[in-house]
């Protein structure tokens, strides 16, 4: 992918409500989870860092005397993470999710942002985040959830797969985790997501007016900024709830599991 796709990318991950609202879920479990994991200067690992577009909400959380190291197999988008990213407990590195470079037990938590379904080996990769992290330490992770909902989209962004509930969580206690909390999320999606891939995705063999094209490919459909606004806001209550209790449908799969 070109620089100029990067930026597109980070612009689009900085403001779409989807990914904003992702964020906002992703930050009210992570200060519920630093709380638990109790370490008063955080070391945190974003796997899978892109862009960069979740590194101040992690650097903020982890606080001026934690450390956040983010990771990503590209060094282009670690490129331009380094030109958006300027706080001073942060630290960017290139790594293989499979292999990561990253001492024994240096973590008390590692966030996985949509990142584990790009991985060819989940199970490899579970076991290196455990490997990562010290006793009691924890994984923070947001995945595409129901098969069955597999399109042209997951193709163009090289998923290898989507999670269902049960498997998930059979995935995490299988690789040394304890599973906290594990929710869906974005719940409005599903009858929607199921149409659009449905029936509008195979018609589009070009790009649509009324859509945008993220990453390699992926298609998003542009909504109004007042719209926009408010889809933030319907994900932002949803974060809230997940953190007191799980959500029973949506298109994504949010997991909070502290090593055993």
């Amino acid at each position: 992918m070109n620089p100029a796709e990067y930026g597109r990318m980070h612009a689009l991950e900085t403001n779409y409500w989807w990914f904003v609202g992702r964020r906002a879920i992703i930050g009210r479990l992570l200060a519920v989870t630093l709380r638990r994991v109790g370490s008063k200067h955080p070391h945190v690992l974003d796997l899978g860092c892109g862009t960069g577009a979740n590194l101040p909400m992690l650097c903020e959380a982890a606080g001026p005397d934690g450390r956040v190291v983010g990771l990503d197999y590209s060094p282009l988008a670690l490129q331009f993470a380094r030109a958006q990213s300027h706080q001073p407990n942060l630290s960017l590195t290139q790594g293989d999710g499979l292999n990561l470079p990253i001492g024994n037990g240096w973590a008390d938590c590692v966030t996985m942002l949509d990142v584990l379904e790009h991985l060819s080996d989940d199970t490899r990769a579970l076991q290196e985040v455990n490997r990562v992290l010290r006793p009691g330490g924890a994984l923070v992770l947001s995945v595409p959830a129901y098969q069955h909902l597999w399109s042209a989209h997951d193709e163009a962004l090289h998923h290898f797969r989507r999670y269902e509930f049960a498997g998930l969580n059979r995935l995490l206690v299988a690789n040394g985790f304890e599973v906290w909390r594990l929710s869906f999320a974005m719940s409005m999606m599903p009858p929607l997501a199921w149409g659009w891939r449905r029936f509008v995705l195979p018609r589009q063999p070009k790009r649509p007016k009324n859509a945008t094209r993220h990453s390699e490919g992926a298609i998003l459909p542009n909504v109004p900024p007042a719209l926009n606004k408010l889809l933030i806001k319907y994900v932002e209550l949803e974060g809230r709830i997940i953190t007191r209790r799980r959500l029973r449908f949506g298109t994504s799969l949010v997991a909070v599991a502290f090593k055993k």
